[in-house]
């Protein structure tokens, strides 16, 4: 069944239940919800009943045990009941269980770790996709409790977020921030630090677990695209956060920068905006939804707009496309040599407007790295001038910036 049939169905079924308790009454009502929907299996009982005595309190890894049972559920369907201790499969986490409960008494962050691993991701250990901690656990539940499918912010213009089969689920899962409980770094996931952990898995797993008992209210939160509380308290977009998603997304002929330092540099030097931003405008903010269009939506049209340029979209398109970041960044990255070439601002914008590929929507290192002035091959050299690391590195890039070579016909 799919997650969006799934979904109706639950909602279908939940309207019904409130049109029941209207003419049963309020003890009809109440025998009518506690009637059990589902049977659980002996497996899930055993693994809640140690989840819940092994892993109390700060190690918990479930807000109550409805949600370690159905997430269970799915788990331990995905794996076809397999009794397999690797992988993702409820046996894994029972040993994972046994050994906390081991540790429980003599090493904190033993104890901490195995729960983790006990858990809904199964971190690093109940997993076979060992470069992507948590991942494979959280796709399985998000397959199943929501189609892999989320709303993005443009919806109506663009279909919804997909996450694709478990195998490119993984992968993208790639994008977001492992982990972690930002006050207790080492502690690994609880539900309670996932919940509060903003733009990073252990949020996005707090949603999906929550997802599997109810997808309706939580399925758009789950998704690999930070929504919510998983947009972090304020926001604002990190460039850790930013970058590790735009290296994911757009790789190989679509790279639109050469590094992730480089990412970084250029990240720092525009004006972040917020985070998921639709409005067009020359911010991080901005480039942080197409960033997530390009990961889940199509990396050929959205690549280019994340650059260091925004191809005309990140960017207000009546100051000349390209060139209102072109200027912003060549000012800041070449200060000394900017006055020599324009007065301010507005005449870079202007004089770029006239510059070959002004208004071109298209960027990547790949098409910037080909010869000749244009705004496109100007762009990547002041990429390069922001992430130099040497003064004799960040004037060659900075000629370049202003029209020399490889930046000129």
């Amino acid at each position: 069944m799919s997650g969006k049939s799934l979904r109706w169905r639950r909602s279908l079924a939940a309207a019904s239940l409130g049109a029941a308790c209207i003419f049963s009454g309020m003890l009809g009502c109440q025998a009518i919800a506690d009637i059990p929907d589902v049977t659980y299996s002996a497996r899930c009982d055993e693994y809640c009943d140690q989840e819940i005595n092994v892993c109390a309190g700060v190690a918990s890894q479930y807000q109550d045990r409805r949600t370690c049972m159905e997430v269970c559920t799915v788990l331990d369907k995905n794996a076809n009941g397999s009794d397999a201790k690797i992988g993702n499969t409820i046996p894994c986490r029972l040993e994972r269980l046994r050994s906390a409960a081991l540790a429980q008494s003599s090493d904190t962050a033993d104890f901490l770790e195995y729960c983790t691993q006990s858990g809904p991701g199964g971190g690093n250990a109940c997993t076979l996709a060992q470069g992507a901690p948590d991942c494979e656990g959280y796709c399985t539940l998000y397959g199943a409790a929501c189609g892999g499918d989320s709303h993005n912010p443009f919806m109506g213009q663009l279909p919804d977020d997909n996450s694709g089969s478990q195998a490119e689920c993984i992968e993208k899962c790639k994008a977001v921030q492992p982990i972690t409980d930002h006050e207790q770094p080492n502690s690994g996931y609880t539900w309670q630090s996932g919940k509060a952990s903003g733009d990073t898995l252990g949020c996005r797993l707090y949603f999906v677990s929550a997802a599997v008992v109810d997808p309706a209210a939580n399925c758009d939160f789950a998704g690999i695209r930070p929504a919510g509380a998983c947009l972090g308290a304020d926001s604002k977009p990190n460039c850790d956060n930013f970058c590790l998603a735009l290296t994911t997304a757009c790789q190989g002929e679509l790279s639109v920068y050469e590094s992730f330092d480089q990412c970084k540099a250029v990240c720092l030097a525009t004006a972040p905006g917020t985070k998921q931003s639709t409005t067009p405008e020359n911010t991080i903010g901005c480039r942080s939804a197409h960033e997530f269009n390009a990961l889940l939506i199509s990396a050929h049209d959205h690549c280019p707009h994340i650059g260091p340029l925004g191809a005309g979209v990140c960017g207000d398109s009546k100051k000349g496309g390209n060139c209102e970041a072109y200027c912003s960044l060549a000012e800041k990255a070449c200060d000394k040599a900017f006055a020599p070439n324009f007065s301010g601002h507005a005449d870079c914008v202007d004089k770029c407007s006239k510059f070959k590929g002004a208004d071109q929507g298209d960027y990547s290192v790949a098409e910037a790295k080909e010869p000749g002035d244009t705004v496109q091959c100007r762009g990547l050299a002041v990429s390069q001038a922001l992430a130099a690391t040497s003064a004799e590195d960040r004037t060659k890039a900075c000629a370049a910036v202003f029209g020399a070579a490889p930046c000129s016909d």
